[in-house]
């Protein structure tokens, strides 16, 4: 009996280990790419800005960058590099989706 008892603890201890008190169901995430407009080639060290949330990042060697665990929302990316046109786009995050995102970069004329 007391075998019993001790299990029937554990179990209860468990699951209130395993519970999550974030629902990670409710973010959603931006992937993108930003990509030279002319040539099609990924821009690496790119500064890309969120906003609303004032997270930024730069972008990996293949112009990839991610922001992750968003609030179902719309949010603008800002990307700025040197010798480039700054740009923008809107992206809408879904709760628990994906949402995939290519951004071109005009370089500037002097």
């Amino acid at each position: 009996m007391r075998k019993l008892r001790i299990f029937a603890l554990s179990l209860i201890m468990l699951s209130f280990v395993s519970c999550n008190p974030i629902e990670y169901d409710m973010f959603g995430t931006i992937e993108g790419t930003v990509l030279d407009y002319d040539t099609n080639q990924p821009l690496e060290y790119v500064s890309v800005q969120l906003s609303p949330g004032g997270k930024n990042m730069t972008t990996s060697y293949d112009g990839k960058f991610i922001f992750e665990e968003l609030d179902a929302n719309q949010y603008s990316l800002t990307v700025q590099k040197n010798g480039y046109e700054t740009n923008m786009k809107t992206v809408k995050v879904i709760a628990s989706e994906t949402s995939p995102v290519t951004i071109t970069m005009k370089k500037k004329n002097y």
